[in-house]
Formats: structure tokens, C-alpha cells, sequence
């Protein structure tokens, strides 16, 4: 007809591929690991904020990415009380408000690992607290008749990337003792709310020290006093005693630490002098069943402690090992430095004080949190004892 506009022609409208949940959800996992790189995409949308928050997004990251960053440390000083500490320079420096728990003059810290913070009751060994600080999420584990009747105790948590719970967000306690010159084990499921049987080791063994279990592979690593190792298999749940490692006492003076070395295996670091010396368990080269200690790596500390001239009384100490491997954290009269194994990078990230120990905590986190704050989400209180 004339002097009527013909109709624009027909366009195609082409969705956005962000659009889809899944998609999105894939793009979100391949991000930096980073606090930072969280925030970033969080303030993007209302959508993707939501979906960077959700609590089963996070178990995607921590599948994904496998290392967390080490976000901070716990400082722990006589007689057990403890703050946190973060550790990231700008943007990356995660809040000390949102990792401090509430009530901590009730509880004592003993380890950090798989995002998660084992605490136990005060006084005595009466009851665990396993603590998400990013979620907010927690569970109490009563101990039951070995918490208060025994000489030693230690206690590590193991979440579900450990491969050792069949349910995401699962996770397992292992608490070891040693009284008489017996060392004996039992683990607890968050999937059963109960312990387990009571393992017992064969061989005789000095008491087990309160330092950070080591998780390697399957099988959970602690120290004894006089420098030999706890092992405990936890698919078969049996419990050995591993002879001393190669100079503790001797070349090292007990200033040792176990830890996962590369490769995946066990291995140790070791500080002797003005020394921080990594050590693997490998396989014998002859092909034999039997394993030994090999000395893989020296890195000299004289550029960040004072030289041997000036104090041979206050050598650098080893305070902890990070749960991959990656970083070992030292006591100096100057104050806790972290070292990187891999560039043999040092850097300060506390002040110090006398007889102070710390507990290095990684985890992945979003601002804001995932699925909630501090003290919200599970607060069940389960098991009935080992």
C-alpha cells in the first residue's frame, strides 16, 4: 500500500553463552585463585555474586584448583590462646575479623587443613570443634574416655579432598595417643557421626608431639617426641612406628618438621646452623621394597637472620609446614618468616614473641563468604567417644 513503512527485517536475537548456569559456572572455576579475583567477579551481577557464594561452588574451586592459597596464619602463645593473622598484600589481604572465632578462650587450635580449623575444648579433652571459618560452619565431636585418661594426644581433620569421605563436605577426624609406650588411633566420620574401631600399633614408641599431622596420599604422618614417625593407613586403619628421621637429634636438634615433599611422598625439612634442608622418602633404587631418606635441597637463611657472629642463641626454629608442601614457616628473633621451597623466597609476615608457634591456614575465599557468617550453618554436636 502506498505511503506505508515496510517492516524492518526479521533479526536474529544471539544469547548471551554466559547466560547459561553451567557455562558460567566453568568460567567462574578457571579464575586466579585468588581472594581478589573473587571480589572482582562478585560485583559484576547480582547472579554471578550468588553463584560465587554458594556453598557447592566453593567445593567445585577447592576440586578444581586442588592448592588453596595460604590466606594467613594462627598465632598461638601460652597458655593456647590464638588470633589470626592475614598474610596477602592489597587486594589479595583477606579480614582478621571474619577467620577469629567466637568463644576462643574455651578452645585450644592444634592444625589447620583441607579450609577447615581443629580446635579442642579447655581445659582437657573432652571435645573437638571443627570450624570452616569461609562458610561459618561448625560441629563438635565429643571425645569421650580416652580424652582426659592418657599422657599424649593429637587430633588432625581431613576434609573430602583427601579423597577420604564419599559425601562433598564430609570430612573425618583422626586422633592419636600414646601412654606406656603405646601409641593407639581412632577415626571419627561427620558421614556416621561416630568413631570408628581403636587402632593399636605393635611397637613401642615415645610420645606423640603436638605438632601438624602430615597427609600424604592415604596415609596420615605425625611426629613423636624423640623424632620417629607415627603412620597411620587410613583405608586399611592400621597404625605403625617409623624409625627416627636421619639427624634430628643429632644434626638437627629435634628442629624438624614432617611435610609432603614433591612428588607425593613424605618427606621433612630440617634446619641446622643457618640451613632449611628438605628431605624425601623415595623408593630404593635396586627396585627392594624398602625406602630411604635423600637429601633433595639446601637453602642457606643468612639473608634474613642475624649471622652467627652476632647470636648463635637464637637460632631460626621451624614452627609449621603449609598442608601442600609449598611453604615452611620460621621463627625468628625478628619475627615469623614464610619461605617459599620452590624460588627460595623469604618473606616477613609477623612480628614475633618468645615461645610462640603459629598454624598456617589456605583456603578459597569470596568477601562476603560462602553461604554465610561466622557461627551460622551446622552447629551439630555428634559422636559418642572413640
Amino acid at each position: 500500500m502506498d505511503g506505508m513503512v515496510p517492516s524492518p527485517p526479521w533479526r536474529r536475537v544471539h544469547a548471551n553463552p554466559l547466560d547459561c548456569g553451567d557455562l558460567l559456572a566453568e568460567v567462574l572455576l578457571r579464575l586466579p585463585p585468588h581472594p581478589s579475583s573473587f571480589l572482582r567477579a562478585s560485583l559484576v551481577c547480582r547472579r554471578w555474586r550468588r553463584l560465587l557464594r554458594d556453598p557447592a561452588f566453593l567445593r567445585r574451586v577447592r576440586a578444581f584448583h586442588r592448592a588453596p592459597p595460604v590466606l594467613g596464619l594462627y598465632r598461638i602463645r601460652p597458655p593456647g590462646l590464638f588470633a589470626f593473622v592475614p598474610i596477602g598484600e592489597a587486594p589479595d589481604r583477606v579480614p582478621a575479623a571474619r577467620f577469629a572465632l567466637r568463644d576462643s578462650d574455651d578452645w585450644v587450635l592444634l592444625g589447620c587443613n583441607h579450609g577447615r580449623v581443629l580446635l579442642r575444648s579447655r581445659p582437657g579433652w573432652t571435645q573437638l570443634l571443627v570450624w570452616d571459618p569461609v562458610t561459618g560452619h561448625r560441629r563438635f565431636v565429643r571425645l569421650g574416655q580416652f580424652g582426659s585418661h592418657v599422657r599424649a594426644h593429637n587430633a588432625t581433620v581431613l576434609g573430602d579432598r583427601g579423597g577420604l569421605s564419599r559425601r562433598e563436605g564430609s570430612f573425618r577426624v583422626a586422633f592419636a595417643f600414646t601412654g606406656g609406650g603405646r601409641a593407639s588411633a581412632c577415626l571419627y566420620s561427620s558421614e556416621t557421626g561416630a568413631w570408628g574401631r581403636l587402632i593399636t600399633a605393635e611397637a613401642h614408641c615415645d610420645d606423640v608431639r603436638a605438632t601438624s599431622g602430615t597427609l600424604v596420599g592415604g596415609v596420615l604422618y605425625w611426629m613423636l617426641e624423640e623424632c620417629g614417625i607415627l603412620e597411620l593407613h587410613l583405608g586399611e586403619e592400621r597404625l605403625t612406628v617409623l624409625e627416627p628421621v636421619p639427624g634430628a637429634a643429632s644434626v638437627y636438634r629435634k628442629n624438624v618438621q614432617l611435610m609432603e615433599a614433591e612428588g607425593g611422598m613424605l618427606g621433612f625439612a630440617g634446619v641446622t646452623e643457618y640451613r632449611l634442608q628438605l628431605w624425601a622418602r623415595e623408593a630404593q633404587v635396586d627396585g627392594s621394597v624398602s625406602e630411604t631418606w635423600v637429601l633433595r635441597k639446601t637453602i642457606g637463611l643468612h639473608r634474613f637472620v642475624l649471622s652467627p657472629g652476632e647470636s648463635h642463641l637464637f637460632m631460626p626454629m621451624l614452627v609449621d609446614v603449609d598442608e601442600g608442601g609449598n611453604f615452611v614457616f620460621l621463627w625468628t628473633v625478628d619475627g615469623i618468616y614464610m619461605v617459599s621451597l620452590d624460588a627460595a623466597q623469604f618473606k616477613k609476615v609477623s612480628d614475633t614473641e618468645p615461645l610462640e608457634d603459629v598454624r598456617p591456614y589456605s583456603s578459597f575465599y569470596v568477601a562476603g563468604g560462602f553461604g554465610g557468617g561466622e557461627g551460622e550453618g551446622d552447629c551439630g554436636n555428634s559422636g559418642t567417644g572413640p
